[in-house]
């Protein structure tokens, strides 16, 4: 792993520390960080001495605090910022995945959008997110899933901000549905 993978591990395993309410009251950060984060940073930790951990922990606050990801000093206390806040937003939009119930309920959820030209990108990223959740294309814009995803749906909708041109259906019988069912690998 090189420096920069474990520059961003740290730094994502700080943010997730200081998020999730580890962390002293109002987001402030303990002095001793490094005791706190050794558990989740372990297998990056098992390779560095004690003194090599203070150091890439520095490294990692100190870039850190100049991309303003958080404020404050590492002996007071440090403080996630808003834009700290928004990496850890799209790391777990990245995590996001669609269940897999053990039976099947026979329903398609189809996902339909009309996205106008100034909000290109948007839907392209939507594209992009329904290709990654392993929705199923039948039309230009209109996709379809067998597992229950509205919540999913709206999280994408709402993060890329383009909830006004979406909609979602749950549908018993489509056309074709031996293909999609063999699409998905229910047979």
């Amino acid at each position: 792993m090189d420096k920069r993978d474990r520059t961003a591990a740290i730094v994502d395993g700080t943010l997730n520390f200081l998020i999730t309410g580890s962390a002293v009251a109002g987001g402030l950060l303990i002095p001793n960080l490094l005791v706190a984060l050794d558990k989740p940073l372990n297998m990056f930790w098992k390779q560095l001495d004690k003194r090599e951990r203070e150091r890439e922990m520095r490294r990692a606050i100190s870039y850190m605090k100049t991309k303003q990801l958080i404020s404050g000093n590492y002996q007071h206390g440090l403080q996630i910022t808003s834009k700290g806040r928004q990496r850890l937003k799209k790391i777990e939009f990245d995590k996001i995945s669609i269940n897999r119930p053990t039976a099947w309920d026979r329903k398609w959820r189809l996902v339909f959008f009309d996205i106008p030209e100034a909000k290109r990108h948007s839907r392209i990223s939507l594209i992009n997110k329904l290709k990654q959740l392993d929705f199923y294309q039948l039309q230009k814009s209109a996709w379809i899933h067998p597992f229950p995803c509205r919540k999913i749906i709206e999280a994408v909708a709402a993060y890329y901000d383009i909830d006004s041109y979406i909609s979602y259906v749950e549908v018993v019988h489509i056309d074709n549905q031996e293909k999609l069912i063999k699409q998905f690998n229910f047979i």
